[in-house]
């Protein structure tokens, strides 16, 4: 059998040149590290680390073996700026996903401004061919740093809201007419993936995701490559700062990507932390009358206190957004809009507790459980109060946990004495207390376990 002439290299050989495994690429100039914002138009050697905010696969077939078969359209940002990179690929071996850290070489930075080369959002772009040219390169980092950096939004500063932030409510009410409107934003379920056909009659793939901030929710719809991201997503805790979405206005917003909308996953700011701690207490069971956290509020060193600071319900939000992990102490002063304290005490449900998560509800001080047979101590219903507010906001009815103290400074008894009082008596305390300006001496542990306002004394 005669052997087939050749020119001396295996077919392993030759691909290894034709293309190079990206491990093996080591830079053969000297690259300039610069932030995304610093960059310029102009030839030189730079190298620049982002997060994919943006991406597109666009596949452009070709006969050529050592012609380009497609390019991702990807858009790198961070807390500076965005640029767009132009990735040509002969083997469409690239897999990456929104929130994905990024390393860029280059030689080249162009304006792509008054084109289609690249969206008004990251004028700037580059072109970038690692497979055939030895001068640039790019890394999709898996795992190699902790999830920190590059975090931050862009223009996002620690003491300042991001120009153009607003909730779900506002943006359905007339805010996508905002230039650079943002919305943040939790992922709330991810639909399965389905199939359509485009105008082209080509066939691509989309995901219809729910998301929901603290006003209201939306749907979220993600097309193509870009939908392989939500499995990186996890409902209930990854957060989504959108920039500049494609909307349409129905019974409720319903939000899309396009070229110059930017997502940042899981931003590093004080909102984003307090929007996951929101969404995490919702999926949870809430306890229907939490016991006095005692050991975390030092209630005589605030009771003796030489400053003795008064905030508003919307003092007390700031707050805590802008220092999510820090407890505070302070007095707020409230009027009380509304007392069900008859209602409760004639459904047998002025003392309440929970026990084997089960509630428990009396007009006594102790209750048997259901499920354990054991007599557990109940504390009074906080749903005896109802809303109050103060000139900046409300606090709905059975948001707050009061100290055995607190409820017999604003009731005037103790537990025992109440659910032995007749119910004309009842009926005149809760006329009596109905409208009353009250001080209420709270404590705020921002997104700790406790997630309440905690009221430790009541003043008339």
């Amino acid at each position: 059998m005669l052997a087939t002439p050749g020119d001396g290299f295996s077919s392993d050989e030759v691909e290894a040149v034709l293309n190079p495994p990206s491990a093996q690429w080591t830079p053969i100039h000297d690259y300039d590290e610069v932030h995304i914002g610093a960059l310029e138009p102009g030839p030189k050697y730079l190298t620049f680390m982002g997060r994919v905010v943006n991406f597109y696969d666009q596949v452009k077939p070709s006969k050529r073996p050592e012609a380009a078969q497609g390019c991702l359209k990807i858009m790198i940002g961070d807390d500076t700026g965005a640029v767009t990179v132009r990735l040509w690929y002969a083997n469409p071996d690239y897999e990456t996903h929104l929130g994905q850290l990024v390393t860029v070489w280059t030689m080249h930075i162009s304006h792509g401004e008054q084109s289609s080369l690249a969206p008004n959002a990251a004028p700037l772009f580059t072109s970038i061919f690692p497979e055939r040219e030895r001068s640039c390169h790019i890394v999709f980092h898996q795992n190699s740093d902790n999830g920190t950096m590059c975090k931050k939004p862009y223009r996002c500063k620690d003491t300042q809201t991001i120009p153009g932030l607003m909730t779900l409510r506002n943006f359905t009410d007339g805010g996508y007419d905002v230039d650079y409107c943002k919305v943040l934003v939790c992922v709330k379920s991810i639909g399965a993936r389905k199939k359509y056909t485009n105008k082209n009659g080509n066939t691509s793939e989309l995901i219809s995701m729910g998301v929901f901030d603290d006003t209201a929710e939306a749907s979220l719809t993600l097309y193509g490559a870009v939908c392989g991201s939500t499995s990186h997503w996890q409902p209930s805790h990854t957060v989504l700062l959108i920039s500049n979405p494609g909307w349409r206005i129905d019974r409720m917003a319903k939000l899309s990507l396009n070229a110059n909308t930017r997502i940042d996953v899981d931003p590093d700011m004080a909102d984003a932390l307090w929007l996951r701690s929101l969404a995490q207490r919702l999926t949870k069971k809430e306890h229907i009358n939490p016991p006095w956290p005692s050991e975390i509020f030092d209630t005589e060193e605030a009771e003796t206190a030489s400053v003795r600071i008064l905030y508003t319900l919307a003092d007390i939000d700031e707050f805590a957004r802008a220092n999510p992990k820090e407890r505070f102490m302070g007095y707020i002063s409230v009027l009380i809009t509304e007392l069900n304290i008859v209602t409760i005490f004639r459904r047998q449900m002025l003392m309440s507790t929970e026990c084997c998560g089960i509630p428990l509800y009396a007009n006594s001080t102790t209750g048997k459980c259901k499920q354990c047979d054991k007599h557990v101590p109940l504390r009074i219903n906080p749903k005896i109060i109802g809303p109050i507010i103060d000139e900046t906001g409300q606090i709905s009815s059975g948001k707050l946990i009061f100290s055995d103290t607190a409820w017999e400074q604003l009731l005037g008894r103790t537990p025992e004495q109440l659910v032995n009082t007749d119910l004309e008596v009842l009926r005149y305390l809760e006329q009596r207390l109905l409208f009353l300006r009250v001080s209420l001496g709270f404590g705020c542990d921002g997104v700790g376990e406790v997630g309440r306002l905690c009221i430790w004394c009541v003043k008339m």
